[in-house]
Protein backbone atom coordinates (compact mmCIF):
# COMPACT_ATOMS: atom_id res chain seq x y z
CA UNK A 1 0.00 0.00 0.00
CA UNK A 2 1.36 3.47 -0.88
CA UNK A 3 1.51 6.33 1.51
CA UNK A 4 -1.28 7.96 0.32
CA UNK A 5 -3.31 4.57 0.86
CA UNK A 6 -1.79 4.53 4.32
CA UNK A 7 -3.07 7.47 5.53
CA UNK A 8 -6.25 7.33 3.34
CA UNK A 9 -7.49 4.04 5.39
CA UNK A 10 -5.70 4.78 8.87
CA UNK A 11 -5.51 0.78 8.87
CA UNK A 12 -2.78 1.31 11.79
CA UNK A 13 -5.26 3.07 13.73
CA UNK A 14 -7.36 0.55 15.02
CA UNK A 15 -9.53 0.05 18.29
CA UNK A 16 -6.91 -1.53 20.53
CA UNK A 17 -4.14 1.00 19.62
CA UNK A 18 -6.95 4.15 20.06
CA UNK A 19 -7.91 2.51 23.24
CA UNK A 20 -4.37 2.91 24.41
CA UNK A 21 -4.07 6.33 22.93
CA UNK A 22 -7.15 7.28 25.09
CA UNK A 23 -5.92 5.75 28.00
CA UNK A 24 -2.72 7.91 27.65
CA UNK A 25 -4.88 10.84 27.55
CA UNK A 26 -6.89 10.47 29.92
CA UNK A 27 -4.83 10.55 32.64
CA UNK A 28 -2.34 13.27 31.55
CA UNK A 29 -4.82 15.42 31.29
CA UNK A 30 -6.34 14.17 34.13
CA UNK A 31 -2.92 14.82 36.37
CA UNK A 32 -2.17 17.85 34.76
CA UNK A 33 -5.87 19.26 35.54
CA UNK A 34 -5.41 18.01 39.37
CA UNK A 35 -2.10 19.69 39.31
CA UNK A 36 -3.42 23.05 37.58
CA UNK A 37 -6.54 23.37 39.96
CA UNK A 38 -4.16 22.51 43.09
CA UNK A 39 -1.48 25.43 42.56
CA UNK A 40 -4.95 27.52 41.24
CA UNK A 41 -6.03 27.08 45.24
CA UNK A 42 -2.93 27.28 46.52
CA UNK A 43 -2.05 30.60 44.92
CA UNK A 44 0.71 29.49 43.39
CA UNK A 45 1.05 29.11 39.18
CA UNK A 46 4.87 28.70 37.78
CA UNK A 47 3.36 30.53 34.60
CA UNK A 48 2.63 34.08 36.14
CA UNK A 49 4.38 36.28 37.83
CA UNK A 50 1.87 37.61 40.35
CA UNK A 51 1.86 40.54 42.34
CA UNK A 52 0.60 38.80 45.15
CA UNK A 53 0.97 34.98 44.38
CA UNK A 54 -0.88 34.70 47.99
CA UNK A 55 -4.10 34.47 45.71
CA UNK A 56 -6.16 31.73 43.86
CA UNK A 57 -3.87 31.62 40.30
CA UNK A 58 -5.45 33.49 37.59
CA UNK A 59 -8.41 31.88 35.38
CA UNK A 60 -10.84 33.46 32.30
CA UNK A 61 -13.43 32.94 34.93
CA UNK A 62 -11.96 35.77 37.01
CA UNK A 63 -13.64 38.20 34.53
CA UNK A 64 -16.78 36.27 34.75
CA UNK A 65 -16.74 36.74 38.13
CA UNK A 66 -15.76 39.66 38.71
CA UNK A 67 -18.40 40.80 36.10
CA UNK A 68 -21.05 39.27 37.88
CA UNK A 69 -20.07 40.69 40.80
CA UNK A 70 -20.79 43.99 39.20
CA UNK A 71 -24.29 43.23 38.37
CA UNK A 72 -24.91 41.77 41.73
CA UNK A 73 -23.87 45.13 43.22
CA UNK A 74 -25.85 47.13 40.72
CA UNK A 75 -23.03 48.56 38.90
CA UNK A 76 -24.03 46.20 36.05
CA UNK A 77 -22.07 48.85 33.82
CA UNK A 78 -18.77 48.64 34.58
CA UNK A 79 -19.02 44.56 33.24
CA UNK A 80 -17.83 45.84 30.18
CA UNK A 81 -15.47 48.02 31.68
CA UNK A 82 -11.79 47.80 31.47
CA UNK A 83 -10.49 50.44 33.45
CA UNK A 84 -13.25 48.90 36.06
CA UNK A 85 -12.39 45.59 35.74
CA UNK A 86 -9.01 45.03 36.02
CA UNK A 87 -8.64 46.51 39.23
CA UNK A 88 -11.28 44.25 41.18
CA UNK A 89 -9.91 41.41 39.37
CA UNK A 90 -6.60 42.21 40.39
CA UNK A 91 -8.32 41.54 44.63
CA UNK A 92 -9.26 38.44 43.49
CA UNK A 93 -7.03 36.57 41.68
CA UNK A 94 -3.20 36.68 40.76
CA UNK A 95 -2.79 38.31 37.93
CA UNK A 96 0.72 40.05 36.08
CA UNK A 97 1.22 43.64 36.71
CA UNK A 98 -1.07 45.36 34.27
CA UNK A 99 -3.15 42.39 33.30
CA UNK A 100 -6.63 42.84 32.47
CA UNK A 101 -8.84 39.83 31.91
CA UNK A 102 -11.89 41.54 29.76
CA UNK A 103 -15.34 40.60 29.25
CA UNK A 104 -16.34 41.17 25.88
CA UNK A 105 -20.08 38.76 25.85
CA UNK A 106 -23.43 40.22 25.37
CA UNK A 107 -25.93 40.64 28.76
CA UNK A 108 -27.54 36.96 27.80
CA UNK A 109 -24.06 35.63 29.22
CA UNK A 110 -23.84 37.96 32.02
CA UNK A 111 -27.01 36.81 33.20
CA UNK A 112 -26.16 33.03 32.90
CA UNK A 113 -22.84 34.18 35.25
CA UNK A 114 -24.74 35.86 38.42
CA UNK A 115 -25.44 32.81 40.48
CA UNK A 116 -22.12 31.48 40.03
CA UNK A 117 -20.84 35.45 41.27
CA UNK A 118 -22.97 34.83 44.09
CA UNK A 119 -20.62 32.13 45.49
CA UNK A 120 -17.24 32.67 46.85
CA UNK A 121 -14.50 33.25 43.82
CA UNK A 122 -13.01 29.42 43.95
CA UNK A 123 -16.43 27.68 44.86
CA UNK A 124 -17.64 29.46 41.96
CA UNK A 125 -14.73 28.27 39.58
CA UNK A 126 -15.42 25.06 40.58
CA UNK A 127 -19.26 25.07 40.40
CA UNK A 128 -18.93 26.80 37.05
CA UNK A 129 -16.99 23.99 35.66
CA UNK A 130 -18.18 20.91 37.09
CA UNK A 131 -21.84 21.94 35.90
CA UNK A 132 -21.00 22.90 32.16
CA UNK A 133 -18.84 19.90 32.30
CA UNK A 134 -21.62 17.29 33.48
CA UNK A 135 -23.84 18.74 31.16
CA UNK A 136 -21.47 18.31 27.34
CA UNK A 137 -19.91 14.88 28.67
CA UNK A 138 -23.75 13.36 29.65
CA UNK A 139 -24.66 14.71 26.21
CA UNK A 140 -21.19 13.64 24.36
CA UNK A 141 -22.35 9.79 26.03
CA UNK A 142 -25.38 9.73 24.62
CA UNK A 143 -24.29 10.94 20.91
CA UNK A 144 -21.05 7.95 21.15
CA UNK A 145 -22.33 4.11 20.04
CA UNK A 146 -23.47 1.97 22.77
CA UNK A 147 -20.33 0.18 24.61
CA UNK A 148 -18.10 2.90 24.11
CA UNK A 149 -17.94 3.48 27.53
CA UNK A 150 -16.28 7.15 29.31
CA UNK A 151 -13.20 7.10 27.95
CA UNK A 152 -13.76 8.13 24.61
CA UNK A 153 -15.37 11.53 26.38
CA UNK A 154 -12.95 11.98 29.12
CA UNK A 155 -9.68 11.85 26.95
CA UNK A 156 -11.05 14.20 24.18
CA UNK A 157 -8.56 16.90 25.03
CA UNK A 158 -11.53 20.01 24.20
CA UNK A 159 -12.27 19.69 27.39
CA UNK A 160 -8.61 20.51 28.96
CA UNK A 161 -8.55 24.66 28.19
CA UNK A 162 -11.57 25.27 29.15
CA UNK A 163 -11.74 23.09 32.22
CA UNK A 164 -8.28 24.87 33.14
CA UNK A 165 -9.47 28.11 32.37
CA UNK A 166 -12.96 28.21 33.32
CA UNK A 167 -13.94 28.99 30.14
CA UNK A 168 -17.52 28.41 28.48
CA UNK A 169 -16.84 26.56 25.43
CA UNK A 170 -18.73 23.47 27.15
CA UNK A 171 -22.17 25.91 26.87
CA UNK A 172 -21.98 26.45 23.18
CA UNK A 173 -20.78 22.52 22.35
CA UNK A 174 -23.69 21.50 24.98
CA UNK A 175 -26.71 23.93 22.77
CA UNK A 176 -24.81 22.09 19.15
CA UNK A 177 -25.08 18.96 20.86
CA UNK A 178 -29.11 18.93 22.18
CA UNK A 179 -30.31 18.85 18.47
CA UNK A 180 -28.31 15.60 17.27
CA UNK A 181 -30.18 13.90 19.73
CA UNK A 182 -33.82 15.93 19.75
CA UNK A 183 -33.97 17.45 16.44
CA UNK A 184 -36.67 14.89 15.60
CA UNK A 185 -37.82 13.35 18.47
CA UNK A 186 -38.53 16.66 20.19
CA UNK A 187 -38.12 19.71 17.95
CA UNK A 188 -39.12 22.76 20.02
CA UNK A 189 -36.13 21.17 22.65
CA UNK A 190 -33.74 21.13 19.96
CA UNK A 191 -34.23 24.92 18.51
CA UNK A 192 -34.31 26.17 22.06
CA UNK A 193 -31.03 24.46 23.21
CA UNK A 194 -29.92 26.68 19.55
CA UNK A 195 -31.66 29.66 20.97
CA UNK A 196 -29.11 29.37 23.69
CA UNK A 197 -26.54 30.20 21.32
CA UNK A 198 -27.52 34.03 21.95
CA UNK A 199 -24.88 34.22 24.63
CA UNK A 200 -22.16 33.03 21.96
CA UNK A 201 -24.12 34.55 18.67
CA UNK A 202 -21.10 34.65 16.31
CA UNK A 203 -21.55 31.06 16.36
CA UNK A 204 -25.01 30.60 15.60
CA UNK A 205 -24.48 32.07 12.40
CA UNK A 206 -25.46 29.54 10.05
CA UNK A 207 -28.43 28.20 12.54
CA UNK A 208 -31.07 29.86 10.72
CA UNK A 209 -29.63 28.72 7.18
CA UNK A 210 -29.73 24.81 8.30
CA UNK A 211 -33.14 24.95 10.15
CA UNK A 212 -35.09 26.69 6.90
CA UNK A 213 -33.60 24.49 4.25
CA UNK A 214 -33.83 21.21 6.34
CA UNK A 215 -37.41 22.68 7.41
CA UNK A 216 -37.75 22.27 10.92
CA UNK A 217 -40.10 24.65 11.00
CA UNK A 218 -40.69 23.59 15.21
CA UNK A 219 -37.16 23.60 15.82
CA UNK A 220 -36.40 27.13 13.77
CA UNK A 221 -39.37 28.78 15.54
CA UNK A 222 -38.14 27.45 19.29
CA UNK A 223 -34.59 28.85 18.84
CA UNK A 224 -35.91 32.17 17.75
CA UNK A 225 -38.52 32.41 20.42
CA UNK A 226 -36.12 31.10 23.15
CA UNK A 227 -33.14 33.27 21.71
CA UNK A 228 -35.34 36.65 22.19
CA UNK A 229 -36.51 35.61 25.49
CA UNK A 230 -32.94 34.92 26.44
CA UNK A 231 -32.24 38.45 25.48
CA UNK A 232 -36.15 39.70 26.78
CA UNK A 233 -35.09 38.20 30.25
CA UNK A 234 -31.29 39.91 30.20
CA UNK A 235 -32.94 42.97 29.72
CA UNK A 236 -35.49 43.12 32.39
CA UNK A 237 -32.95 41.64 34.80
CA UNK A 238 -30.01 43.70 34.39
CA UNK A 239 -31.76 46.89 32.50
CA UNK A 240 -31.01 48.32 29.60
CA UNK A 241 -27.59 49.92 30.81
CA UNK A 242 -26.03 46.41 30.23
CA UNK A 243 -27.04 46.58 25.92
CA UNK A 244 -25.49 50.05 25.97
CA UNK A 245 -22.06 49.32 27.64
CA UNK A 246 -21.96 45.94 25.43
CA UNK A 247 -22.71 47.79 22.01
CA UNK A 248 -19.91 50.22 23.45
CA UNK A 249 -17.38 47.78 24.19
CA UNK A 250 -17.46 46.42 20.29
CA UNK A 251 -14.71 48.47 19.09
CA UNK A 252 -12.46 47.21 21.18
CA UNK A 253 -13.69 43.67 20.67
CA UNK A 254 -12.94 44.72 16.77
CA UNK A 255 -9.81 46.14 17.56
CA UNK A 256 -8.70 42.81 19.41
CA UNK A 257 -9.46 40.84 16.69
CA UNK A 258 -8.05 42.51 13.91
CA UNK A 259 -4.90 44.27 15.24
CA UNK A 260 -3.83 42.80 18.57
CA UNK A 261 -1.57 39.52 17.32
CA UNK A 262 -0.27 38.30 20.85
CA UNK A 263 -4.20 36.95 20.53
CA UNK A 264 -3.95 35.95 17.38
CA UNK A 265 -2.29 32.41 18.70
CA UNK A 266 -5.31 31.21 20.36
CA UNK A 267 -7.34 31.48 17.58
CA UNK A 268 -8.15 29.17 14.95
CA UNK A 269 -10.17 30.91 12.23
CA UNK A 270 -9.90 31.69 8.27
CA UNK A 271 -9.42 35.40 9.01
CA UNK A 272 -6.30 34.70 11.53
CA UNK A 273 -4.71 32.41 9.05
CA UNK A 274 -4.99 35.16 6.63
CA UNK A 275 -3.41 37.74 9.01
CA UNK A 276 -1.02 35.19 10.34
CA UNK A 277 0.07 34.41 6.81
CA UNK A 278 0.99 38.35 6.06
CA UNK A 279 -2.65 39.67 4.33
CA UNK A 280 -4.29 42.74 5.01
CA UNK A 281 -7.20 43.39 6.97
CA UNK A 282 -9.74 43.46 3.50
CA UNK A 283 -8.20 40.55 2.56
CA UNK A 284 -8.11 38.28 5.69
CA UNK A 285 -12.17 39.39 5.59
CA UNK A 286 -12.57 38.39 2.22
CA UNK A 287 -11.17 35.21 3.01
CA UNK A 288 -13.52 34.40 5.85
CA UNK A 289 -16.04 35.40 3.94
CA UNK A 290 -15.51 33.28 1.02
CA UNK A 291 -15.13 30.41 3.06
CA UNK A 292 -18.35 31.27 5.11
CA UNK A 293 -20.71 31.68 2.43
CA UNK A 294 -19.00 28.35 1.03
CA UNK A 295 -19.83 26.02 4.15
CA UNK A 296 -23.35 27.64 3.92
CA UNK A 297 -24.15 26.92 1.02
CA UNK A 298 -22.82 23.29 1.47
CA UNK A 299 -24.78 23.28 4.84
CA UNK A 300 -28.07 23.47 3.29
CA UNK A 301 -27.53 21.61 0.83
CA UNK A 302 -26.89 18.72 2.61
CA UNK A 303 -29.85 19.49 5.40
CA UNK A 304 -32.37 19.90 2.31
CA UNK A 305 -32.27 16.68 1.47
CA UNK A 306 -33.02 16.25 5.68
CA UNK A 307 -30.61 13.35 6.24
CA UNK A 308 -31.33 12.94 9.94
CA UNK A 309 -31.20 14.91 13.23
CA UNK A 310 -27.85 13.64 13.76
CA UNK A 311 -26.09 14.20 10.58
CA UNK A 312 -27.62 17.79 10.33
CA UNK A 313 -26.80 18.51 13.79
CA UNK A 314 -22.86 17.18 12.78
CA UNK A 315 -22.96 19.34 10.32
CA UNK A 316 -24.70 22.52 11.48
CA UNK A 317 -21.74 22.16 14.73
CA UNK A 318 -18.65 21.73 12.40
CA UNK A 319 -20.08 24.67 9.98
CA UNK A 320 -20.73 27.05 12.39
CA UNK A 321 -16.72 26.95 13.81
CA UNK A 322 -16.18 27.47 9.77
CA UNK A 323 -18.19 30.36 9.44
CA UNK A 324 -16.81 32.53 12.32
CA UNK A 325 -13.52 34.92 12.17
CA UNK A 326 -13.72 35.16 16.29
CA UNK A 327 -13.29 31.11 16.67
CA UNK A 328 -10.92 30.65 19.99
CA UNK A 329 -8.85 27.29 20.71
CA UNK A 330 -11.11 26.40 23.87
CA UNK A 331 -14.13 26.83 21.17
CA UNK A 332 -13.10 23.59 19.48
CA UNK A 333 -14.74 21.85 22.28
CA UNK A 334 -17.74 22.15 19.55
CA UNK A 335 -15.83 18.96 17.54
CA UNK A 336 -16.70 17.14 20.07
CA UNK A 337 -20.50 16.88 18.94
CA UNK A 338 -19.49 16.33 15.43
CA UNK A 339 -16.62 13.35 16.28
CA UNK A 340 -19.26 11.96 18.66
CA UNK A 341 -22.02 11.43 15.95
CA UNK A 342 -19.11 10.19 13.48
CA UNK A 343 -17.89 7.39 15.54
CA UNK A 344 -21.42 6.20 16.20
CA UNK A 345 -22.24 5.69 12.04
CA UNK A 346 -18.70 4.60 12.04
CA UNK A 347 -19.57 1.76 14.47
CA UNK A 348 -23.03 0.79 12.51
CA UNK A 349 -21.15 0.64 9.05
CA UNK A 350 -17.43 0.76 9.56
CA UNK A 351 -15.17 3.85 8.60
CA UNK A 352 -15.18 5.21 4.83
CA UNK A 353 -11.44 6.38 3.57
CA UNK A 354 -9.75 9.44 4.86
CA UNK A 355 -12.14 9.32 7.78
CA UNK A 356 -10.10 7.63 10.50
CA UNK A 357 -7.45 10.18 9.99
CA UNK A 358 -9.51 12.99 9.45
CA UNK A 359 -11.15 12.58 12.86
CA UNK A 360 -8.11 11.85 14.71
CA UNK A 361 -6.54 15.22 13.70
CA UNK A 362 -9.85 16.71 14.65
CA UNK A 363 -9.97 14.65 18.18
CA UNK A 364 -6.11 16.21 19.14
CA UNK A 365 -6.61 19.19 17.79
CA UNK A 366 -7.71 21.42 20.63
CA UNK A 367 -4.68 20.25 22.28
CA UNK A 368 -2.17 21.07 20.00
CA UNK A 369 -3.52 23.81 18.20
CA UNK A 370 -2.22 27.07 19.97
CA UNK A 371 1.53 25.70 20.72
CA UNK A 372 1.46 24.85 17.06
CA UNK A 373 0.36 28.24 16.05
CA UNK A 374 2.34 30.32 18.00
CA UNK A 375 5.67 28.13 17.65
CA UNK A 376 4.88 27.98 13.59
CA UNK A 377 3.01 31.69 13.30
CA UNK A 378 0.49 29.99 10.91
CA UNK A 379 -2.83 28.08 12.14
CA UNK A 380 -4.19 25.35 10.60
CA UNK A 381 -7.40 25.17 12.27
CA UNK A 382 -9.48 26.05 9.68
CA UNK A 383 -7.71 22.90 7.57
CA UNK A 384 -8.98 20.14 9.94
CA UNK A 385 -12.43 21.99 10.82
CA UNK A 386 -12.81 21.75 6.94
CA UNK A 387 -11.93 18.13 6.78
CA UNK A 388 -14.22 17.35 9.94
CA UNK A 389 -17.10 19.37 7.62
CA UNK A 390 -16.19 17.06 5.01
CA UNK A 391 -16.42 13.65 6.14
CA UNK A 392 -19.43 14.73 7.99
CA UNK A 393 -21.32 16.09 4.95
CA UNK A 394 -20.16 13.16 2.96
CA UNK A 395 -21.75 10.97 5.86
CA UNK A 396 -25.01 13.04 5.67
CA UNK A 397 -25.42 13.41 1.71
CA UNK A 398 -24.87 10.22 -0.20
CA UNK A 399 -25.44 10.96 -3.72
CA UNK A 400 -25.09 14.67 -3.48
CA UNK A 401 -22.42 17.23 -5.31
CA UNK A 402 -19.21 16.63 -5.01
CA UNK A 403 -19.82 14.06 -1.94
CA UNK A 404 -21.16 11.27 -4.62
CA UNK A 405 -18.67 8.72 -5.27
CA UNK A 406 -18.17 9.19 -8.79
CA UNK A 407 -17.77 12.96 -8.32
CA UNK A 408 -15.21 12.08 -6.20
CA UNK A 409 -12.83 9.95 -8.38
CA UNK A 410 -13.31 12.58 -10.92
CA UNK A 411 -12.03 15.63 -8.39
CA UNK A 412 -9.00 13.26 -7.27
CA UNK A 413 -7.65 12.53 -10.53
CA UNK A 414 -8.23 16.51 -11.21
CA UNK A 415 -6.23 17.62 -8.25
CA UNK A 416 -3.36 14.11 -8.88
CA UNK A 417 -3.18 16.05 -12.75
CA UNK A 418 -3.15 19.08 -11.41
CA UNK A 419 -0.32 18.57 -8.37
CA UNK A 420 1.92 16.63 -11.00
CA UNK A 421 1.88 19.53 -13.35
CA UNK A 422 1.58 22.65 -10.79
CA UNK A 423 3.71 21.42 -8.16
CA UNK A 424 6.34 19.29 -10.16
CA UNK A 425 6.27 19.40 -12.92
CA UNK A 426 6.89 17.34 -15.97
CA UNK A 427 10.64 17.66 -15.83
CA UNK A 428 10.75 17.13 -12.37
CA UNK A 429 8.94 14.63 -12.44
CA UNK A 430 10.43 12.37 -14.94
CA UNK A 431 13.92 12.92 -14.49
CA UNK A 432 14.91 14.95 -11.55
CA UNK A 433 12.87 13.90 -9.21
CA UNK A 434 10.86 10.72 -9.91
CA UNK A 435 10.15 9.48 -5.72
CA UNK A 436 7.81 12.69 -5.94
CA UNK A 437 5.39 11.20 -8.59
CA UNK A 438 1.98 11.07 -7.27
CA UNK A 439 0.59 7.60 -7.13
CA UNK A 440 -2.30 6.15 -9.60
Amino acid sequence: MNWIGIVREAGWLHRARAVAYGRILAAGMGLALSYHWLSLYLGHHPGVAAVDPGKPGPTDFAAFWVAGRFALAGHVGSAWDLAALGPAEHRVAALDAGAVLAFFYPPTFLLLCLPFAALPYVAGFATFVAAQSAALLLLLKRILPAGWGWLPVLSFPGLLLNAATGQNGFISSACLAVPVLLLERAPWLAGAALGGLAFKPHLALCVPVALLAARRWQAFFAAGLSAAAFAALAWVVLGSVSYRAFFASLPAVRDTLEHQATDWGKLQSAFTAARLCGAPLGTAYAVQTVLAVCVVAVLAMVCWRRPGAGAEGAALASAAMLCTPHLLDYDLAVTGVPLAWLARQAAATGWRPWEKIIAGLAFVWPLVARAMTQQLHVTLGPVVLLGLFWVVCRRGSKKFFFFHKERQKIFTNLGRQAGQTVYFGAFFQKRTLPFLKLPE
